[in-house]
């Protein structure tokens, strides 16, 4: 059977889409476009560095084939990490940020290209830096520029892609909700085929003659993991059509996110990992970590050694607090805390604070409600133990008390607790009394884990200081 899904009819009749080389024209102009802007800022930051600084420019002739060839690396870069690609993240979700990394990165390989060819003293240092400044303004302006020429264009049916094509077994339920969910536009979706098992082979053999016919360039089959041997005669029947044939297993679709292709010996295989498991992710991380808590423990000592004598002069009891709680891989760490309660011998090991508690301190209650009293964990962060940013560490009771109710606890632990985390400047911080509560904690930090990135960890270092909500219901 084949349904459009946006009106769950059937489809009467084909649209033929745009031809491609409409496409492959807007590719050109936008790719020529931009590098025409880096080229041009490139050398009019060259001229304009040195009229002001030398009053007049030497010899022209090799910045401007300096320029030139800047801009021919930059384009070169965004094909090949796919930044023209109209319908793809790259374009859609990253353009500006993807561009600005893109020149970065051309700078770099001039650079190493002239160190290599003997060639970089005669390149000044300051002209460099005027070059940088302008171009990455230029790139991110034409890119603003080029991303609303296109869609402005595609809306008004200028142009249109090739479109998918859907391929849905059996066994997967509710495939138009995945589709809504996962798909960015789903006017791309020419067609969706629902697979039947008796009549298969035939059904596979039409789907490769309206690909033919219709000139479709992607086929996506939306899969359960029961159904690999049929989805195996479907890809080698698609095979034998010009489309690219795109795998999407319905249940484990949130974990792709985080994926990338691997190799087990001589065999690809879809690698699925969560938080900053690559070499680079947990290099940035911990370099970011060492930087930031070692910067801060030298700033605020001043306001460390006040806390700590305040805490001595308010009641009686060590400046810290110390309890195990679960790190790592479930490993316990001993956590650093500025203790803000006084400690009753007649009272359980763990109790969580609450509204009001009689056991919070004065100058605790203070801390608690600014965050101060976390600032002792930045030790922990330099010892290894704790990441900045992360799942805020529970104590080990607390886990357990939870633990068979919530099916994925235990993927917090999957990364570093941090001082910080998506769930708390999303105001999901202090008494989780109820498992309503606990869950959507839960939800949040593994939201963090699944989609971490160093930018993440910034936004929420600055949601954690500057956010009302990273402040809410701390008692």
């Amino acid at each position: 059977m084949t349904e459009s899904i946006w009106s769950g009819a059937p489809v009467q009749g084909s649209a033929v889409p745009a031809p491609r080389d409409v496409r492959n024209r807007l590719v050109a102009g936008v790719a020529i476009t931009e590098m025409a802007a880096i080229a041009l800022a490139t050398y009019i930051a060259f001229v304009a560095y040195h009229q002001i600084v030398w009053a007049g420019p030497p010899n022209t002739l090799p910045y401007g084939w300096i320029s030139i060839g800047l801009a021919l690396v930059y384009g070169a870069i965004c094909l090949a990490d796919k930044q023209y690609d109209f319908l793809g993240a790259e374009w859609n979700s990253g353009a500006v940020h993807r561009s600005a990394l893109a020149l970065c990165l051309a700078f770099v390989i001039l650079l190493a290209v002239m160190f290599l060819s003997g060639t970089v003293t005669s390149y000044s240092r300051g002209t460099f830096v005027a070059q940088l400044a302008l171009a990455l303004p230029a790139a991110i302006g034409a890119r603003v520029l080029c991303w609303r020429v296109v869609e402005t264009s595609r809306r008004r049916g200028y142009w249109s892609s090739a479109g998918a094509v859907v391929l849905v077994f059996p066994s997967v339920g509710k495939p138009a909700e995945v589709l809504e969910r996962w798909s960015s536009r789903l006017e791309d979706i020419r067609r969706v085929y629902y697979l039947n098992a008796e009549t298969g082979d035939a059904q596979l053999n039409e789907i490769v003659r309206d690909c033919r016919r219709f000139q479709t360039d992607t086929v996506l089959l939306l899969f359960d993991g029961d159904e690999m041997s049929a989805v195996a005669t479907a890809v080698e029947k698609l095979s034998h059509a010009p489309v690219n044939v795109q795998l999407l297993p319905s249940r484990i679709v949130a974990f792709l996110h985080s994926s990338r292709i691997g190799w087990f010996g001589r065999a690809p295989v879809i690698e699925l990992k969560s938080g900053p498991r690559w070499v680079a992710d947990r290099f940035l991380k911990r370099s970011f970590d060492l930087v930031v808590a070692g910067t801060a423990i030298v700033l605020l000592m001043p306001l460390l050694l006040l806390i700590a004598l305040l805490i001595k002069l308010d009641s009686s009891g060590p400046v810290f607090f110390r309890q195990v709680r679960h790190g790592y891989n479930n490993e316990p760490i001993e956590v650093l805390k500025f203790r803000s309660m006084v400690q009753r011998n007649d009272e359980p090991p763990f109790r969580q604070a609450s509204r009001n508690d009689p056991r919070v301190t004065r100058v605790g209650r203070f801390l608690r409600r600014t965050n101060m009293d976390e600032l002792p964990q930045l030790i922990n962060v330099i010892r290894g133990e704790m990441s900045l940013v992360g799942p805020r560490p529970h104590a080990i009771s607390h886990n357990q008390m939870y633990d068979g109710q919530i099916a994925r606890l235990s993927r917090r632990h999957n990364v570093k607790p941090g001082i910080t985390g998506w769930a708390q400047v999303n105001g999901l911080r202090g008494e989780t009394d109820t498992l309503d509560k606990m869950q959507m904690r839960i939800e949040y930090d593994l939201y963090y884990i699944d989609n971490w990135s160093l930018a993440f960890d910034m936004k929420i270092v600055v949601k954690t200081l500057f956010s009302k909500k990273s402040y809410q219901n701390a008692y």
